[in-house]
């Protein structure tokens, strides 16, 4: 009888430890909800305020320190091996039909009443990262909150990033400049007094060569922006800047998707098909879609995505593009013919198995680079080379075989346990004898 309660006792175990690991109910998310948005909703103390005071203080000495020091950019040797001969155009898209052409004409240097144009950059923005790459994200440098090491995707963004807005209007979107390689380790990017900056947005039914962004509110450091319709959003931060006789030209990139189940119908169909390419843009990288891919698109660890690199609307050969994921690996690669490269979202989150998060979003950077040898005039300046950088950042998220594993290795050990047990209750049973009873007769 010993033995059967240690089973019973084993069987109410593994029922429990089921139970602890099944999936919350819809009062305890509701009740957990509350608890958060409770705790969300409390004013910051005076002593936080002046914390936080004496950080931002503490950010903007460093940051004029830095500006103090003179920025140095090599020159490299390697020349665009493309330049000013007429490529074909590829298709970024199975679904949207290829991007328009553009005569190789239009690939020389920069004109000058080009470079005069005025800017669309918004003040306080800047575009100077100390050595590092600028790019465009949806969320500021990580302040120990968890924001730089992921965390949950919302509605539709740069990739599944997401979004806000009032309730009773449009949805909206904020994006952060930021300087660096890394997508958890990058700062601000510093604004450069010598560099002309620009920031255009296109949307899915204005004009196709973009309009400036409106600057930020005062005190803030994001570009805003509302989505009214669906489509793709596509934000390009522009910088251009002398430096000897090399005119580096930089183009910080954001895709925002921003699409819903209900909606125009008509009006879908159109964005998924519209080009996304801006012709004007001396250099872009534009992520390929499938085939048969998915409105609510996610990238997910292991996928192979294909990028695209163009200049001014053609295909770049030869640029050296690197791809980095969101735990600093990376690997770099070389742009073909139809300006195209590939890679495999490698997987890089591996937390421990009672702290795994399915919807985990990682974030990944794109960074195109490529020389070029053509002369034009900038600022009433000669130059005689020209360096551009494209950069675009993403999101991915596990792969749903990831978390099926983890399942998968819980119920094989709960199983070991249930037969292990189950076999040393038969066991003992065997081994139990009999009750006989034996009389003895004292009287022989």
């Amino acid at each position: 009888m010993t033995s059967l309660n240690r089973l019973f006792a084993l069987l109410f175990l593994l029922m429990l430890s089921g139970s602890l690991f099944a999936e919350p109910s819809e009062a305890q998310k509701a009740e957990w909800r509350a608890r958060r948005e409770a705790a969300g909703g409390e004013a910051p103390s005076e002593a936080q305020r002046a914390e936080w005071r004496a950080r931002r203080e503490a950010r903007e000495a460093s940051a004029k320190a830095d500006e103090s020091k003179p920025t140095v950019v090599a020159n490299e040797e390697r020349i665009h091996p493309t330049s000013g001969k007429s490529a074909p155009v590829p298709e970024l898209s199975h679904d949207h039909g290829a991007m328009g052409s553009r005569p190789a004409a239009d690939k020389g240097a920069v004109k000058p009443e080009e470079a005069a144009r005025p800017s669309g950059r918004p003040a306080g923005m800047g575009m100077r990262g100390g050595g590092g790459a600028i790019w465009l994200s949806d969320s500021p440098p990580s302040r120990g909150d968890g924001a730089g090491r992921g965390g949950m995707g919302g509605m539709m963004g740069m990739g599944g990033m997401a979004m806000g807005g009032e309730r009773s209007g449009p949805p909206s979107k904020r994006l952060w400049m930021r300087a660096g390689s890394d997508p958890q380790k990058s700062g601000f990017a510093r604004e450069d007094a010598d560099a002309q900056n620009e920031t255009l947005i296109v949307r899915p039914q204005g004009p196709l060569d973009g309009e400036a962004l409106a600057p930020p509110a005062d005190g803030k450091k994001n570009l805003a922006f509302e989505m009214p319709v669906q489509g793709y959003y596509r934000v390009y931060a522009s910088s251009r800047k002398l430096q000897g006789e090399t005119l580096n030209i930089s183009v910080a990139k954001a895709e925002i998707a921003n699409f819903s189940h209900g909606g125009d119908e008509e009006e879908r169909a159109q964005a998924l098909t519209a080009p996304r390419v801006l012709d004007s843009a001396p250099i872009e990288i534009v992520r390929e879609k499938a085939a048969d891919e998915k409105m609510f698109f996610q990238l997910k660890s292991g996928d192979e995505q294909a990028f695209v690199v163009l200049q001014k609307g053609l295909p770049l050969q030869g640029a050296r593009v690197r791809f980095v994921s969101h735990e600093g690996w990376s690997k770099e690669a070389v742009s073909d013919e139809q300006g195209r490269v590939s890679f495999q979202v490698i997987r890089d989150y591996f937390p421990a198995w009672d702290d795994f998060k399915k919807r985990f979003k990682a974030s990944y950077l794109i960074i195109a680079e490529a020389n070029a040898a053509e002369k034009g005039v900038f600022k009433d300046q000669p130059y005689s080379n020209v360096r551009y950088q494209a950069t675009l950042a993403g999101n991915y998220y596990p792969s749903p075989d990831d978390y099926r594993s983890y399942a998968w290795g819980l119920g094989i050990g709960l199983l070991i346990v249930l037969f292990s047990g189950t076999a040393v209750y038969l066991y003992r049973r065997r081994r139990v004898k009999p009750f006989q009873e034996v009389r003895f007769d004292d009287g022989r």
